[in-house]
């Protein structure tokens, strides 16, 4: 079996759609983030572990897709060089 490499055109166009779904996730969860910690500090409101648990998960995927993003980028910028 015959491993491809792959080129540049293709891993700049992967950092890009992993660019965008990262900032996508990152505006869901931060804004809500706030939002849950704003509504935690009330005096009748929601638990205060809230908003670890609801807003960690999409910043943390969000952080990830950005930081493969930028990994692949690397890797294109690599194999233009060796060209």
């Amino acid at each position: 079996m015959q491993a491809s490499r792959p080129n540049p055109a293709t891993l700049r166009a992967e950092a890009r759609l992993l660019t965008i779904a990262g900032v996508m996730l990152l505006g869901v969860g931060f804004p809500l983030t706030v939002i849950l910690v704003a509504l935690a500090l009330g005096p009748s409101g929601p638990p205060p572990l809230l908003p670890l648990a609801i807003g960690a998960p999409p910043i943390m995927l969000g952080y990830l897709a950005c930081r493969f993003a930028s990994d692949r980028l690397v890797k294109a910028r690599t194999l233009d060089g060796a060209r």
